[in-house]
């Protein structure tokens, strides 16, 4: 009995660092991999909020690991980042004290139709738009990262994929800078909304350690390819991984 119940805690572990790993190099790179990683997690049998707890440690890992290589590459417009951070914070606490206030059983529900809007702004191709020309675009933007707060801190479902698409609509910013810039913003809010989901939750502290350490590596991984490839990679895998979702909720269908 206590090896079987060592295997099964080894194999969870062990999956688990295997999803945290992919998580970090997709979220490093475009953002979105809640899109696939929460259903997967769900399908583990983990509670809904411990998901989104484990969800949310990942992001930690990603901004902690992907931060040095984005800076080192000087795409990060600091200015516009350490701005972002306040309506993002905010929008962040609010989101997540919401949602560990709503019943799991339409926590559930709520969960999947976040997937699925995600999956719709995953496939949608921006037309970028210079803040410089239009003034009023900025404020807009911030109001926008504002709701991009509350989202990822209630799901942070595609909340770093929102998160690039504002600023490159309202910011002029490419895809290399947006993700880059989009890495220091989301820092205190990644924070913020992780210590409230992960107390609010029953997650083992060494799953959220495996899920930390396993996205920390692959955000490093990530931000590494992003950099050496740019904004035209950044956006393919955008699209890819909408396009591997809608495939696996497709088979899920059928």
């Amino acid at each position: 009995m206590y090896f079987r119940a060592t295997l099964i805690l080894f194999v969870e572990y062990f999956l688990i660092s295997l999803l945290g790993l992919a998580m970090g190099i997709v979220t490093s790179i475009s953002g979105g991999s809640g899109v696939f990683a929460v259903p997967a997690m769900l399908a583990f049998g983990l509670p809904p909020l411990n998901v989104l707890a484990l969800n949310r440690m990942s992001d930690v890992g990603v901004v902690t690991g992907a931060l040095r290589k984005y800076q080192k590459s000087e795409n990060i417009d600091w200015s516009l980042a350490l701005r972002a951070m306040i309506p993002m914070s905010i929008g962040s606490a609010i989101g997540a004290s919401f949602v560990v206030s709503i019943p799991e059983h339409i926590l559930t529900y709520v969960i999947f139709s976040g997937i699925f809007i995600g999956i719709f702004f995953l496939l949608r191709k921006p037309s970028p738009v210079s803040a410089l020309h239009r003034p009023s675009a900025s404020w807009w933007g911030f109001f926008f990262l504002f709701l991009v707060g509350i989202w990822g801190g209630a799901l942070a479902i595609a909340g770093a994929t929102f998160a690039v698409l504002v600023l490159v609509n309202f910011f002029g910013k490419s895809y290399l800078q947006a993700r880059a810039t989009d890495v220091a913003a989301a820092i205190p809010e990644t924070f913020i909304s992780s210590a409230i989901l992960t107390t609010a939750s029953t997650v083992q502290p060494g799953l959220l350690f495996v899920m930390f350490a396993s996205s920390f590596v692959g955000a490093w991984i990530g931000s590494h390819l992003a950099v050496r490839h740019g904004s035209a990679f950044i956006r393919r895998a955008m699209v890819g991984v909408a396009m591997v979702m809608i495939v696996k909720v497709f088979f899920d269908l059928i």
